[in-house]
């Protein structure tokens, strides 16, 4: 892979959101209110939305870079060189004196399902200043949306994106819930500067008042994104293209923890879009298959899994989809 200027090899995608530290509980039931959930097992290491798109990206084989913030302490230089471990490059991760790095607590249930709760202090305090006018020469810029919840980080993700409009990139969205739910209309405003868009089913049906998956997808395409990505969990994600829809299988798999499947999926849409792949059901089986292995494994960040436990999601997909992407994601 090859810069657009003929260089070395390099970063391919940049992605900008959030990096913190992530405590993970295993708890046996989740408790009401005053109650108490004692854990059976602990783990803690980094994660963010964007930092763990970015880590499965590394396992796909693409060279990534993080934009970031961290707060000035132990826990954002063990977030940072974690990040680093993984083969992400970290040198645009900035550290913030005022804040402490983000902390997201994640309980897991039994049967997989995962709670947070999460301040974001020094990922929040992200500017546009950090954000470098080249973006690193890269092909594809990745946004969270919890980027945009506030500014600074808001101004920051508007920076990147009308970076990546004038570098000719191309630019995806990943639409977590809280962002639907506190700034719906500054996620429809910022659209127009996107061309793939992944969000669950149901907040693409709150954010667009539409009843219908179709009809959500067809109302986020109008406001320019070419390629719109819906997550549906077992019933297989919808994938709106100028070549009309498609919905893909999943494989099936023991879920483990859901933690950082949908940032997996989006990994899967996002190789897609840079390797160049044109078959819309190939690229909607592999994000299924991205976001199936997740699952099956405990925690996010470095504990998402390497390309063998990708591959072995890949197989679990009918025979012919799978023989044509096993070629595609590990060449030999």
């Amino acid at each position: 892979m090859q810069h657009r200027d003929g260089g070395a090899p390099g970063v391919e995608v940049v992605l900008l959101g959030d990096l913190n530290v992530d405590l993970h509980l295993d708890i046996p039931v989740y408790p009401g209110p005053g109650g108490d959930g004692v854990a059976t097992r602990q783990r803690m290491g980094f994660g963010g939305s964007a930092a763990n798109t970015a880590v499965m990206l590394s396992r796909l084989g693409v060279r990534s870079a993080m934009i970031a913030c961290v707060g000035d302490d132990a826990w954002g230089a063990q977030a940072i060189a974690g990040l680093a471990a993984e083969g992400v490059d970290a040198d645009l991760v900035r550290r913030c004196a005022t804040e402490p790095t983000s902390l997201n607590v994640i309980t897991v249930t039994p049967d997989g399902e995962r709670t947070m709760f999460a301040y974001r202090g020094a990922s929040a305090e992200l500017g546009p200043e950090a954000v470098p006018a080249d973006l690193r020469g890269a092909r594809h810029l990745h946004i969270s949306g919890y980027a945009l919840l506030a500014d600074p980080q808001r101004s920051a993700a508007i920076a990147a994106a009308q970076h990546a409009r004038r570098a000719g990139m191309t630019v995806s969205l990943d639409v977590p819930v809280d962002p639907v739910n506190a700034v719906p209309e500054v996620l429809l405003g910022f659209l127009a500067s996107v061309d793939v868009v992944i969000v669950g089913a149901g907040d693409a049906r709150r954010l667009t008042a539409e009843s219908d998956d179709e009809r959500a997808a067809d109302a986020i395409a109008s406001r320019g994104p070419a390629t719109v990505a819906l997550t549906g969990g077992a019933s297989g994600s919808l994938l709106r293209t100028d070549a009309g829809f498609v919905r893909a299988p999943v494989p099936e798999v023991k879920a483990v923890d859901t933690t950082g499947a949908g940032d997996s999926f989006g990994a899967g849409i996002i190789f897609g879009v840079v390797r160049g792949m044109q078959d819309p059901m190939r690229i909607a089986a592999l994000a299924n298959a991205c976001g199936a292995a997740a699952v099956g494994v405990p925690g996010a960040g470095a504990g998402l899994p390497g390309i063998d436990g990708i591959l072995a999601a890949v197989a679990g997909l009918p025979s012919d989809l799978s023989a044509g992407l096993i070629p595609v994601i590990a060449p030999r």
